[in-house]
């Protein structure tokens, strides 16, 4: 994984320990997440696959022919794959055709993750990429620069480890890295990354992650 350049346009991120807390619920299906995209259409142009949840609105009004089944999961999805442009298929004249009722994923998505764990979203998606360095982070608190620092030093310590970690976890994705780090931040607080036994650390990061999943609201 890249570290994140710096770039000469900033973009206001917003507090960074308000964004963690509302992060964190968000990942727990507590709430979805306001993001300041402006005139950003990244997540839609940039080759992501969509999963629509049974009680998504948007089932009514995407095509049956644009959809799939999704197989292995505990509830019935579908997906909704990309063109080959990398454009989603709802993306019409330079905007999202069903913004007001897009899926849950959509709602979700939040390129700012990339930014808290320092990495970015993937060669193939230089638009997320460039806002992914532009956003700049504020601070309330020197609690809240080492909070980021930790978040920052997971997302480097399971970049470096993938291998170790069981497939279920998957934590190979840039967006997999950084969700990860977001759960298991704390324990990367005060921690040097130079001292640590690789494997015990990837034990801990499995439980901890598991602590927090088993906080989350089902899904309906």
């Amino acid at each position: 994984m890249n570290s994140t350049p710096t770039s000469t346009t900033v973009i206001d991120a917003g507090s960074f320990g308000t964004w963690l807390r509302q992060a964190r619920e968000a990942l727990r299906g507590n709430q979805g997440m306001e993001v300041p995209c402006g005139d950003c259409v990244g997540c839609c142009t940039s080759s992501y696959s969509i999963l629509l949840r049974p009680h998504d609105a948007a089932l009514d009004a995407v095509p049956s022919s644009l959809l799939s089944g999704v197989s292995g999961l505990a509830y019935p999805h579908a997906k909704m794959n990309p063109l080959e442009n990398g454009h989603c298929p709802m993306f019409k004249a330079g905007k999202c055709a069903i913004y007001s009722i897009r899926p849950q994923t959509c709602l979700d998505y939040d390129c700012r993750v990339y930014a808290a764990a320092g990495i970015e979203a993937g060669d193939n998606r230089p638009v997320i990429n460039k806002r992914v360095r532009e956003w700049q982070f504020t601070y309330a608190s020197t609690a809240d620069h080492v909070t980021h620092g930790a978040v920052k030093a997971a997302a480097q310590f399971i970049s470096k480890h993938t291998k170790l970690f069981p497939a279920e976890f998957a934590a190979s994705s840039p967006s997999a890295i950084a969700v990860l780090a977001i759960k298991v931040y704390g324990l990367f607080i005060g921690e040097s990354l130079h001292s640590q036994n690789a494997m015990e650390m990837v034990k801990k990061i499995i439980g901890t992650s598991r602590e927090f999943d088993a906080t989350q609201i089902p899904t309906p």
